[in-house]
């Protein structure tokens, strides 16, 4: 059984006590010297709860889809003079002993890639710093991945790492380096939207992208994320 109640009876308002028993000058019974409201019951509230659960995730979620949309549309546009239909292959997070690096992704003109046959094509690799880093520190850890993956001669070493000095740039976190690898040719860099050098060498520019993409890599985790498992 509910009763109603009335907002503007001093009764129920301040609570007084009921004259004539149980009924107030307003009309209206009260089983109660008390102003009485139906209590919420606690499945209700549980429910309540979830459902503004449910609405605040439902918005993190459209919020987190449409920055991904966003920035996905931004790397399309910059990619597009160098692939034309730039294809995202797969992506994953780098961390160096607990420490987030940068976020990779691999792009083609094509839906697929064989891992085994990427230097066929013009691929394009997207790096994300989540750190900041120096040129300098980006050139030498890559000549030292380079090595570590089959021997280098000292003065070819000491070639690539000039070479790449020249190109990269430092940069901090949120930014951009890309690079676009040229079958047969060498390959193209890019510093957020701006282009900032290029690599005339094919074994140089190879090799760099082997860091990353050869079974050889430091990273054999993240390599498959980038080549989504083919």
């Amino acid at each position: 059984m509910t009763f109603r109640v009335n907002p503007d009876c001093l009764y129920q308002s301040r609570r007084l006590p009921l004259p004539n028993g149980n009924r107030c000058p307003c009309n209206i019974y009260h089983p109660h010297s008390e102003r009485q409201l139906m209590p919420i019951s606690s499945n209700r509230r549980k429910v309540l709860a979830l459902g503004l659960l449910m609405g605040l995730l439902c918005a993190n979620r459209l919020g987190a889809q449409n920055k991904t949309a966003e920035a996905d549309s931004a790397r399309i546009k910059r990619l597009q003079p160098y692939l034309q239909t730039p294809t995202l292959i797969g992506q994953g997070k780098y961390t160096y002993w607990g420490f987030d690096v940068y976020n990779a992704s691999l792009w083609a003109g094509e839906s697929t890639i064989a891992s085994d046959q990427w230097a066929s094509q013009r691929i394009a690799l997207d790096l994300q710093y989540l750190r900041d880093f120096t040129g300098a520190d980006i050139a030498k850890r890559s000549v030292d991945e380079m090595h570590a993956q089959n021997a280098l001669p000292k003065n070819k070493a000491a070639v690539w790492l000039k070479t790449l000095e020249g190109i990269f740039p430092n940069v901090g976190k949120g930014q951009y380096l890309t690079g676009i690898f040229i079958p047969n040719a060498g390959a193209q860099f890019l510093y957020d939207n701006t282009a900032i050098g290029e690599i005339k060498d094919p074994e140089l520019a190879k090799r760099f992208f082997d860091i990353w993409l050869a079974p050889q890599t430091s990273a054999p985790d993240l390599r498959k994320r980038l080549f989504a498992g083919n």
